[in-house]
């Protein structure tokens, strides 16, 4: 076979066949078009409308062309491009071997070879880059996808981002105005002198700005001094409701109450830790701006009635009246000031700062040399010192290490007044909150006893109301047999009509289907097995300082430790330890001073962190940021992939920051899937995740046949996946020989005297 010397369109004849076909594209554009397709083999490249589309069809629909107008575009360029072909072997066929060439071949010119005759040499000899072209060509041609396929599923993917433009403009505008503390309103005396501090409001009826409603008729009950949990799923509003009772919106809220809502970390200034969170006290700062202005004032008269003795001249008749109301306005702000502690406030801000585990030269130093988590600390800080009659706490644990966890447990579960608090670390509300708090359809209902005490109640509830249920299902259909079998017998017709009378109340009367959820889960792909070691730390040294860095006073000095399959290692120590740094040695992102660390050279390692989201472009969609890290996977294969993650529909479409944090860190997990690891290697990846989403990762962890490495400050996660613990702290890693009960028990009196220590050396200074 060969092909009948038919000439090729030129690049003016192509030129001008486009701007007959697509009159409305711009002329650069239709210029640009025509020259890639004079670049192309017709008859390889260019051999049907849809090798024509999958070149140009993307540029056509982005410059205005509807679907169909493509399409018959590219037909008629496949037909233009089209080279007939003739039988001159007279064989019928039989040998097509034989293809035209792309350009002219000079046999024996080797030094000036062009890429048209480097290609034509490697088919020749079969070398391994044809080969690995050719099946990057066969996989090609292979796929289930067609060029119709892909350019519609980009289509939808533009058309979602275009959709969620001004969404996302939006978000970011809240966020921005959001980004500080929730401060207190000063709260309203009661004009009948009652100071209850139980809390019981009905009707309660709270929507989004869009119209959704999250509450309907909602009671809610705050009994003083109880401690609540509130739970319930990612998105369902808890945050909503806490803003809503923070600036008084809720209907019927008792206004004499102080209530503060702690949610954003404080804006860096010059102001020491210790002062800012001195003066986030509101009341305490604005009566102590008062008690300066009064005795300045009574200063001032006591001066000026000096001068009317030396002149012996009347003093004004108002001035004793205006004395006495100074005085008792004074004894009035003294009394409130004893009332909420503004004498001990110095002393009890040391002690909550040290807790949080601030040094001394962090709680002298400004607040703008911290970081977004440190000062995410100062905002509770500042709350726990204001000692609000209701402290709601949006996720406190959330920035904080395992060392400043456990004390907070300890300091909660002392708190003086009304605590709720909203967490997704189960075992912080199995220790803190007496009573649980559930937001669930639209509704919310109390529970007494801590989050296990919750769950084992509400299973209970269901289980009763299953069987309640169940007992009316079976109640009526045997009702209705007899009503079936004895319809037609005159006999027993008055029988018949006092059961139908009995079914219809019944009916009335029906209990409301109960239905177990269904529970999400998913799994980490076990992987091929590897031999020993997997990792090998032997003698490692490291410090961001480098090599000048005196070896006793390095971040990680002589570190020995091994990794294998069959390892799980909880990694703790407080922040700056030096936890992550370790973590980065394994991975090989930074390197040793000193020492040696091996990995085996077939190893996989899967990375997730707290802020894995910011590997993805947060403009894309979750399936177009994946379909970026996995070059060789097709969209329908990804989309059922993130689908498993409970990223589907419109949450796969939608730009990634228009997704939850949880959202986030499903497809993070995703990711980490897909790689199929030998080692999974976990910084807090409990952050942002609700309390289903925990329980589906312990699962998935405790089920996966690789090593674990994990830092978190979830005492339920490290306790359910991990079987040894690592205590990283003052330049050492060393096994700590207990269980996560015995590292609590002695971390807290650890921390017990670092504290007393602060407050004394606070009192030596005043003093």
């Amino acid at each position: 076979m060969t092909i009948a010397p038919t000439p090729e369109p030129s690049e003016d004849e192509i030129l001008a066949f486009l701007q007959n076909q697509a009159p409305n594209l711009d002329e650069d554009l239709v210029a640009y078009l025509s020259s890639i397709l004079v670049s192309l083999n017709p008859q390889t490249e260019l051999s049907s409308s849809e090798t024509v589309e999958e070149a140009i069809g993307d540029f056509l629909t982005s410059g205005g062309m509807e679907e169909e107008d493509v399409k018959v575009a590219c037909d008629a360029i496949a037909k233009m491009v089209e080279v007939e072909e003739v039988d001159s072997w007279g064989d019928g066929g039989r040998n097509r071997g034989v293809k035209k060439l792309i350009g002219p071949m000079v046999i024996g010119d080797q030094d000036g070879r062009t890429s048209v005759e480097e290609e034509t040499e490697r088919f020749l000899w079969g070398t391994e880059n044809f080969k690995d072209t050719f099946n990057v060509q066969k996989s090609a041609h292979s796929t289930t996808e067609s060029a119709k396929d892909k350019r519609k599923s980009r289509q939808e993917i533009e058309k979602a981002r275009r959709a969620y433009a001004a969404k996302l403009a939006a978000l970011e505008a809240e966020e921005e105005d959001g980004n500080r503390v929730a401060t207190m309103i000063l709260p309203v005396k009661n004009s009948d002198g009652r100071n209850d501090r139980d809390v019981q409001v009905r009707g309660i009826d709270i929507s989004l700005d869009n119209g959704t409603p999250i509450l309907e008729n909602a009671e809610l009950k705050l009994a003083y001094r109880r401690r609540y949990g509130l739970v319930g799923k990612n998105g369902v509003g808890k945050t909503t409701l806490l803003k809503a009772i923070a600036a008084m919106e809720v209907e019927g809220f008792p206004r004499h109450l102080r209530v503060l809502h702690v949610r954003q970390e404080v804006r860096g200034s010059d102001r020491s830790v210790l002062q800012t969170v001195l003066d986030a006290d509101v009341e305490r700062k604005s009566l102590l701006d008062e008690e300066k202005d009064i005795l300045g004032r009574m200063e001032k008269n006591a001066d000026a009635g000096d001068v009317n003795k030396a002149t012996k001249e009347e003093a004004p008749a108002d001035g004793a009246d205006t004395f006495q109301k100074d005085q008792a306005r004074l004894d009035a702000v003294y009394e409130r000031l004893a009332l909420i502690g503004g004498s001990s406030a110095e002393s009890r801000a040391a002690m909550i700062l040290s807790g949080l585990q601030f040094t001394p030269s962090m709680t002298n130093g400004p607040t703008s040399a911290l970081s977004g988590g440190w000062r995410m600390r100062v905002s509770l800080a500042a709350a726990l010192l204001v000692e609000p009659d209701i402290l709601m706490l949006d996720e406190p644990t959330n920035h904080l290490d395992l060392e400043a966890v456990l004390w907070l447990e300890s300091y909660l579960k002392e708190y003086k007044h009304t605590l709720v608090v909203v967490s997704h670390d189960r075992g912080f509300l199995n220790e803190v909150c007496t009573d649980i708090l559930e937001f669930k359809s639209l509704k919310l209902t109390t529970y007494r006893g801590n989050y296990d005490t919750y769950v084992k109640s509400s299973d209970d509830a269901l289980k009763n109301s299953m069987r309640i249920y169940q007992a009316y299902q079976d109640k009526r259909a045997h009702m209705m047999d007899f009503i079936e079998k004895f319809r037609a017998n005159a006999k027993r017709a008055s029988i018949v009509q006092s059961r139908v009378k009995a079914v219809e109340k019944m009916d009335a009367e029906a209990p409301k289907p109960a239905q177990a959820e269904t529970l999400w889960r998913f799994s980490i792909p076990n992987p091929e097995p590897l031999g020993r070691p997997i990792i090998s730390v032997d003698d490692i040294c490291f410090d961001y300082g480098g090599a000048s860095v005196n070896k006793s006073e390095r971040l990680l000095q002589d570190v020995n430790f091994g990794v294998d399959l069959s390892s799980r290692i909880g990694i703790l120590g407080p922040n700056g330890a030096g936890k992550s740094t370790l973590l980065n040695l394994i991975m090989g992102s930074i390197s040793p001073l000193s020492g040696n660390l091996s990995r085996n050279g077939r190893l996989r390692i899967g990375h997730f962190t707290q802020h894995s989201s910011e590997n993805f472009d947060l403009s894309l969609s979750a399936l177009e940021n994946m379909l970026n890290m996995y070059d060789d996977a097709q969209d329908q294969e990804m989309r059922s992939f993130l689908g498993r993650f409970q990223i589907q529909g419109e949450d796969a479409l939608k730009p990634m920051a228009m997704l939850s944090g949880g959202q986030k860190s499903r497809v993070a997990f995703a990711a980490l899937s897909y790689r199929r690891p030998h080692v999974v290697i976990m910084d807090e990846p409990t952050n942002h995740l609700d309390m289903e989403t925990i329980d589906a990762l312990v699962e998935a962890v405790s089920d996966f046949k690789g090593g674990l490495i994990v830092v978190s400050h979830d005492q339920y996660f490290i306790s359910s996946t991990c079987r040894e613990l690592w205590v990283v702290g003052e330049g050492k890693a060393a096994k700590f020989r207990g269980g996560f009960s015995d590292y609590k028990k002695h971390t807290l009196e650890k921390t017990s005297k670092r504290v007393a220590e602060s407050v004394k050396s606070l009192s030596t200074i005043n003093s």
